[in-house]
């Protein structure tokens, strides 16, 4: 297992490049905010005003977001063999254009084809995986402050995209908003690729790797399996939170406040985690995050009360919340630096398979029993499966 660098290799020497880095994370806000977050605004007026079965509008997404993900270890492997104005450029290109054209379809097949493209073409090519990478090969002497910075900025997604979606369809259109989401996502990307070019942030040459092969050591697998298991317990608790409260007896409104709320304490998971992981460590750290997850998950279950309701937001906030950047740290702890973005790219296929696929298997058993304790009793396994993979010593530190 080889070591992050020392030294930064392009002469940048000890100074942290906060415009690069923060640009960055400029462009996972829009990779993340233009699909992923917007959609849930796009929905309801594109259904009404197309008459489109609502199921072939949701299918564009779920197919998005599963294409996405098994694009995430070719869009890993393109960063750390060309350049990031490159990969950048052609992601912005090629995902505007998708969008655009899902903008003037006249027939839901046509719309889900397009938008569906467009999505998987920045969940693979534009996620944290690819951003993380570029921020620790400008910044390899300060790989936590680089990760946290990037992370920081990709929670203002919702925060600015949300809104933004909303204004758009109510003063034009849901075509109108896509062409513009769209639009803007495809500038910011060329832009930062076009100011990242040159900087030192392309990996060195180094062997192919086969990405089927990139967990070629027990600790990857390990973690490989961690990192689905955990995905599991998120994308029950992202997609299942507010029915689970309501159903142990909260109010509707009650319940979607609170759901918002865990956007908040998910953005302020993010803060701690330099001292977390100069105090435990990259993998106690992550330990600390998946438990918080586990624990959140059983909150979720009893939430019938706006106290324990509280209580879920802020644990389970702070887990999904801290596990992102972490995973990140983690990455460079696990993976070549020559592999970083395919490494990563691979593990962000698998979390995010998990995430997509384990709310379906849950409607599933749901639809068969009529009982809410599916989601919660596998959430909270999984949370725990994820929580012990996890190794407990030999865990070096990366104090910048």
């Amino acid at each position: 297992m080889s070591s992050p660098p020392e030294t930064n290799r392009r002469g940048d020497g000890d100074a942290f490049p906060w415009v690069r880095v923060s640009l960055l994370g400029v462009a996972t806000i829009a990779a993340y905010g233009s699909w992923a977050y917007a959609f849930g605004v796009l929905l309801d007026p594109i259904v009404a005003d197309t008459g489109w079965k609502q199921s072939w509008v949701v299918a564009a997404f779920g197919a998005s977001g599963i294409a996405g993900s098994l694009a995430a270890p070719f869009g890993g492997r393109a960063i750390d063999r060309f350049s990031p104005r490159l990969l950048f450029s052609v992601t912005g290109l090629v995902s505007t254009v998708a969008f655009w054209t899902a903008s003037q379809a006249n027939s839901p097949v046509a719309f889900a084809a397009a938008a569906s493209i467009g999505g998987a073409v920045l969940a693979g090519f534009g996620y944290y995986h690819i951003t993380q990478t570029v921020a620790i090969r400008a910044a390899p002497r300060h790989i936590q402050r680089a990760v946290g910075v990037v992370t920081l900025l990709g929670a203002f997604a919702s925060t600015i995209y949300l809104p933004l979606s909303a204004w758009l369809v109510t003063t034009y259109d849901w075509r109108v908003a896509l062409r513009a989401l769209a639009l803007v996502t495809g500038v910011v990307l060329v832009l930062v690729g076009a100011f990242s070019a040159g900087h030192g942030e392309q990996a060195e040459p180094g062997n192919r790797v086969r990405w089927q092969n990139i967990l070629d050591t027990p600790s990857k697998r390990r973690y490989a399996t961690a990192s689905a298991a955990v995905g599991v317990a998120t994308g029950i608790i992202l997609v299942y939170q507010v029915p689970l409260m309501t159903d142990a007896g909260l109010r509707l409104t009650t319940a979607a406040w609170l759901a918002g709320f865990r956007g908040v304490t998910q953005f302020l998971g993010r803060l701690p985690v330099t001292q977390l992981v100069g105090r435990f460590g990259t993998v106690g750290s992550l330990k600390i995050a998946f438990a918080a997850i586990t624990i959140g998950a059983l909150l979720l279950g009893v939430a019938g009360s706006p106290t324990i309701g509280v209580a879920y937001v802020i644990v389970a906030g702070f887990g999904i919340g801290a596990t992102s950047p972490l995973q990140g740290i983690y990455g460079t702890e696990l993976f070549d630096q020559k592999q970083l973005g395919q490494g990563l790219g691979v593990i962000a296929m698998i979390f995010g398979l998990s995430v997509s696929v384990s709310p379906f298997l849950v409607s599933v058993l749901n639809d068969l029993t009529s009982s809410r304790w599916w989601a919660v009793g596998i959430a909270v396994a999984a949370g725990l499966t994820a929580t012990l993979l996890l190794p407990t010593a030999g865990v070096r530190r990366l104090v910048r």
